[in-house]
């Protein structure tokens, strides 16, 4: 059998300092790199991650998420501390040793892991519902994650998010939809629904175990949920980009579309000195499998538009991009040189003009989504596209909308 590999977890505890200088002097293991945060945990390549009772981002949901990518977690725990080796217990660790323990005993525990995996195919301690990854759709499919985006404020993405969740839910989708705008969190208060449960009570029983995920969801339409979003735009400091991805690949799994509101901000003022701001919306962007970003039907809309994709292009890759003019003029020229415009800037993309629908206003004052007319159409053929409804189911559709 090779030597396991090993990522260390960043820790002011001797143990690790120990252990990295007796493996390369010894041999025994190989020590990959030490990680700082779970987006490293989850992209490197090793077989035992080694973490504290202390390690902050160590929880449940990354436990679960390693040991499902057949990494084993082997903890630390300070025998000082009686609560440190039960926490480690309770989070499903592999494994637990004392912080005192001499650098061999540390590589005799990683190598047993890594041994006890080469003799069974079932991995130790597995929970009996088993863990939920972002792939771990009903009957093995993976489920359709969309972002709704908006180029600049007040162009409607959250009218477009919301209308795209009952479209597919009208045609028989299981749909959650997910307030994720940090800077302007609506969706609970254009429906007229709590505030809580909400986005945080998510990430804590998703990451903590703390809570139940499905009091946090609110029925909005037929086969349609939402989950609302911060209760305020100041708890965005609360908030860290990797929990809300969790959330999302956990309600995928549960689900067969997730749209997520991430509102219109993307700059990374960080870079600058400023605030970690938009870094949730950043991140659900580069995860989601299909991105529509929302524009105002003029050519100041356009022009942020074309701003707003020169800002995402390193954040959506190679993935094509589904445009929503929202408020787009009636007069088929001014549409016709909207869409020119927006095809000689971009190249061939999906484009849908949803022209003013008095429905919306309306369903905006009572509280509910829209349920026909112009703009609901629109949002339908997007939802069609994006989704690849059948043909036939459509038009049945469309009819029945007209009809309305």
């Amino acid at each position: 059998m090779s030597e396991p590999v090993l990522a260390l977890a960043a820790s002011p505890r001797d143990w690790a300092r120990r252990l990295h200088r007796h493996v390369t002097d010894h041999g025994g293991a190989l020590v990959r790199r030490t990680v700082l945060h779970p987006h490293d945990t989850l992209a490197e390549a090793y077989d035992v991650l080694v973490a504290d009772d202390t390690t902050s981002f160590l929880t449940r949901n990354l436990v679960e998420q390693l040991r499902a990518q057949g990494r084993r977690i082997l903890g630390v725990f300070d025998p000082d501390d009686p609560r440190g080796k039960q926490d480690l217990i309770d989070l499903g660790v592999d494994d637990v040793i004392e912080r005192g323990a001499e650098a061999h005993e540390f590589v005799q525990a990683v190598t047993a892991l890594v041994a006890h995996d080469t003799a069974t195919n079932d991995p130790p301690l597995v929970r009996a519902d088993g863990p939920v990854t972002a792939d771990a759709g009903e009957g093995g499919t993976r489920a359709v994650h969309v972002a709704v985006a908006g180029a600049g404020g007040g162009v409607g993405a959250t009218e477009v998010a919301l209308a795209l969740s009952c479209a597919a839910a009208d045609r028989g989708r299981r749909v959650v939809l997910v307030d994720a705008d940090d800077a302007g969190p609506s969706l609970a208060q254009r429906l007229g629904a709590s505030p809580y449960p909400n986005l945080r009570s998510a990430v804590d029983a998703v990451e903590h175990h703390a809570g139940d995920l499905a009091r946090a969801l609110v029925p909005v339409r037929h086969g349609a949920v939402l989950l609302p979003g911060l209760a305020s735009s100041q708890d965005w400091v609360h908030l860290r980009p990797a929990e809300v991805l969790a959330v999302v690949a956990r309600l995928r799994s549960l689900a067969d579309v997730v749209v997520t509101d991430v509102g219109d901000g993307i700059e990374d003022l960080s870079a600058w000195g400023g605030p970690a701001r938009h870094g949730v919306g950043r991140a659900l962007i580069g995860a989601a499998d299909h991105v529509a970003v929302v524009a105002a039907g003029s050519p100041v809309g356009v022009a942020r538009l074309l701003a707003w994709c020169a800002d995402a292009r390193t954040l959506l890759g190679e993935r094509k991009l589904s445009v929503v003019v929202n408020r787009a003029p009636r007069g088929a020229f001014a549409r016709r040189q909207l869409e020119a415009e927006i095809a000689a800037a971009l190249g061939p993309v999906a484009c849908a003009l949803a022209p003013v629908d008095p429905r919306l206003e309306q369903a905006a004052w009572s509280g509910e989504a829209v349920t026909a007319g112009p703009f609901l159409r629109a949002a339908a053929g997007v939802a069609e596209q994006l989704l690849e409804l059948p043909a036939q189911r459509r038009r049945l559709l469309r009819h029945a909308a007209r009809a309305s």
